[in-house]
C-alpha cells in the first residue's frame, strides 16, 4: 500500500532570497510547446467556459478550452468568439461521432487558429484515448493534443507514448466530482502531479509532454504546490465557475443575490439534459450545485498571479523552473493546516 500525500498534507519551507519584489518573477511557462503568461487553465466545463469566457482568459494571458457539450455548430460559434482574442483552445470526446466533431471543426477553422485540441474523457489511461491521439494525428500532424485525464506516472507515460503533446493529471479531485465517492477509485491530484513529473524525468522523450494539475484547485497554495511538484499549469473548475463571466445559468435569489449553476460533466443533470438519462448499469459520478457570484475573473487572476509571485520571493525563485528546484516540501499535520488560515475562517 503506497502513502499518498495531498495538498493540506504538504508547506513549502522559505530559504534565503535575494529578490526585493514580489512583481520581478516571471510565471510564464509553456504548454503543449505554447508560451502563455500564466500556468492557469480553465475546464471545459459547460458551467464554465465558452467562447467570450475563454476569449477573457486569454486576455489575462491563460488559456480557456471551450466545452463539448453542444452542437459541433455551436461549439464553432463559441470558438469563433475565442478566436478574437487569439488561438483557440477546445474539448472533444471519444469515439467516431467526436472524431467527426473534431474534423469538421478542424476544416471549418484551419489550423493556423487551432492552439491545442483537448482529449476530455474520464479516463484517459485507456485505448479509447489513444487511438483517438493516433486518428487526430492522423488526420492534422501538426495540431497540439492535450489527452487526460490520468492519476498515475505510468498513465502519464502511456498517453505522452500515444502523442500526446500534454496530459491531464487528476481523477476525483474536482469539488463537484464524486468519482472516488462512488467508486473508490482515485489518487490525491498532489500525489499524482509527483508521479507523473517522477516519470517524465525517467527520460528526455518525454521533455515537451505537458502536466496540467486538474482537480483540488482552491487556493493560490495548491497551484504554487502543484507547479513545485511538477506540473506546468493548473486547470480550474469552480473558482473560474463563481465569476461573473463564467458561462453558467444565472439565478437570482429572494434576497437579491446572484447565484450561477455549477456542475460536474459526469452529473445526472447533464446526463438527462445531454443524453436522455443516464446509461443502464451506470451511476452519476458528479453533483449539480449553486454557486453564488462573489468575484470577477480579473479578481482570479490576480489572486493566483500573486500568490505564485509571492511564493517564488519566498524561495529565491525568478521563474517557475527555479520554483520548482530551490523549494522543499515539508509534511504538516491538521493542526498545522488549521493554523495555515486565518483565524476563525476557512479563507
Amino acid at each position: 500500500m503506497r502513502r499518498c500525500l495531498s495538498f493540506d498534507d504538504v508547506l513549502i519551507s522559505p530559504v534565503k532570497t535575494t529578490i526585493t519584489s514580489r512583481s520581478t518573477p516571471d510565471i510564464s511557462t509553456k504548454i503543449a510547446g505554447i508560451k502563455v503568461k500564466i500556468p492557469i487553465l480553465s475546464s471545459p466545463m459547460d458551467t464554465v467556459t465558452d467562447g467570450l469566457f475563454a476569449n477573457s482568459l486569454s486576455q489575462h494571458g491563460g488559456i480557456g478550452i471551450v466545452h463539448r457539450f453542444l452542437s459541433e455548430e455551436s461549439q464553432l460559434k463559441e470558438l469563433n468568439i475565442a478566436a478574437k482574442a487569439g488561438a483557440v483552445y477546445f474539448a472533444i470526446g471519444v469515439g467516431s461521432s467526436e472524431l467527426n466533431r473534431y474534423k469538421f471543426l478542424y476544416d471549418s477553422l484551419g489550423p493556423d487558429k487551432i492552439g491545442f485540441v483537448n482529449i476530455d474523457i474520464a479516463n484517459g489511461h485507456s485505448t479509447i484515448c489513444s487511438k483517438m491521439i493516433e486518428e487526430i494525428k492522423a488526420y492534422s500532424p501538426l495540431v497540439r493534443v492535450v489527452a487526460g485525464s490520468v492519476a498515475t506516472g505510468s498513465g502519464y507515460r502511456f498517453l505522452a507514448d500515444s502523442g500526446a503533446d500534454g496530459v491531464r493529471v487528476g481523477i476525483g479531485g474536482g469539488s463537484i466530482c464524486k468519482t472516488r465517492i462512488m467508486t473508490g477509485i482515485g489518487v490525491p491530484t498532489f500525489h499524482s502531479v509527483f508521479d507523473c513529473a517522477t516519470e517524465r524525468a525517467s527520460s528526455s522523450l518525454y521533455d515537451d509532454v505537458s502536466i496540467i494539475a486538474d482537480g483540488g484547485i482552491r487556493y493560490p497554495s495548491d497551484a504554487v504546490k502543484s507547479l513545485i511538484a511538477g506540473a506546468d499549469a493548473v486547470m480550474c473548475g469552480k473558482v473560474f465557475a463563481q465569476t461573473r463571466e463564467s458561462c453558467g445559468t444565472k439565478v437570482n435569489d429572494f434576497n437579491g443575490g446572484c447565484y450561477k449553476v455549477y456542475r460536474g460533466m459526469a452529473s445526472r443533470e447533464v446526463q438527462m439534459e445531454k443524453r436522455g438519462g443516464l446509461k443502464a448499469g451506470t451511476c452519476a459520478e458528479g453533483v449539480q450545485t449553486m454557486l453564488e457570484v462573489n468575484t470577477t475573473l480579473k479578481n482570479v487572476i490576480d489572486d493566483f498571479g500573486g500568490g505564485i509571485r509571492s511564493a517564488m520571493t519566498y524561495v529565491n525563485a525568478r521563474n517557475i523552473s527555479e520554483l520548482r528546484k530551490n523549494s522543499e516540501f515539508i509534511e504538516i499535520t491538521n493542526s498545522g493546516m488549521i493554523e495555515s488560515h486565518a483565524f476563525g475562517t476557512q479563507n
